[in-house]
């Protein structure tokens, strides 16, 4: 307004260019003097002018306006930069696929992925976080993933497994159990209307790395593996799914980010890609 009416040496055709009245314009400029303390304008029942400290206020506003409207430009122009953080490594694998897969097709974008612990303090507003429980942030947006199968699974190379063809077998197995969180307790093996409960008893590891390293190297069963973690390891033919008849509860995992209204299409653009990729990843067995 000030810029205008010093521009224009006119409080009504400033108030035209605003959509306002001459005497609310009137009103502004009187509170804005008052504010400073100092006098902006020289005013007349005919005319008004730029005082001399309205001058020098006039160039700093100029310059003032300048700047931020160059730096409001350049964030709409700017490249599509994200985050991407996950609480677990072994997402990592394939998510990083996923992404140079993306940066490849898309040169104008950024993508970070980074290792995050599960508890965050925070989620910046250029962050997409993939997690399996939803986070209480202020603003949070939560998508959920397809729902992710979880399986019972050995080596192919152990033998130990010739005898499990039912649930009961597990127990007189060296059974392990991947676990999603620490109040996971004991596991529903579901079949045609059957249930039988697995206790969850014994050792228990959160890592997917570990965990299959237990299966490789000791030949142990490991219960409630999620599908999409194995699929290289049964398309090499070093692990397979057992009791493959019996269900338990997937897994839900989820997309978190807050709202960025400068990249709404490209990344509503990206949340699509990723929704694909992981849907592809979890029903192709």
């Amino acid at each position: 307004m000030f810029i205008s009416i010093a521009e224009t040496k006119s409080l009504s055709k400033t108030a035209s260019q605003m959509g306002m009245s001459v005497s609310s314009i009137s009103k502004r400029l009187t509170r804005l003097e008052s504010y400073l303390q100092m006098t902006l304008f020289d005013r007349t029942t005919r005319s008004i002018k730029l005082s001399p400290m309205g001058e020098i206020a006039y160039e700093k506003s100029l310059l003032i306006t300048e700047e931020f409207q160059g730096f409001i430009n350049e964030l709409k122009s700017a490249k599509f930069t994200l985050k991407i953080s996950t609480p677990r490594r072994f997402i990592e694998s394939f998510l990083i696929d996923w992404c140079y897969e993306y940066c490849s097709n898309k040169h104008d974008v950024d993508i970070s992925v980074v290792d995050r612990k599960v508890k965050m303090d925070s989620l910046d507003i250029d962050e997409l976080y993939i997690t399996n429980r939803k986070l209480g942030y202020p603003l949070a947006i939560h998508r959920q993933l397809h729902p992710v199968k979880r399986v019972i699974c050995s080596s192919v190379d152990t033998n130990v497994v010739a005898d499990i063809s039912t649930p009961e077998d597990l127990n007189n197995n060296s059974t392990i159990y991947f676990i999603t969180d620490e109040d996971e307790h004991d596991i529903e093996l579901k079949r045609k209307g059957n249930s039988y409960i697995l206790a969850n008893e014994g050792l228990h590891l959160s890592s997917i790395e570990e965990s299959l390293k237990m299966v490789l190297e000791k030949g142990c069963v490991l219960v409630g593996i999620p599908i999409i973690h194995i699929r290289e390891l049964i398309e090499i033919k070093k692990v397979k799914i057992i009791l493959s008849e019996w269900e338990m509860s997937d897994i839900n995992y989820y997309l978190v980010w807050k709202d960025r209204p400068y990249f709404k299409k490209e990344l509503a653009e990206f949340l699509k890609y990723i929704e694909n990729k992981w849907r592809e990843r979890c029903v192709a067995y």
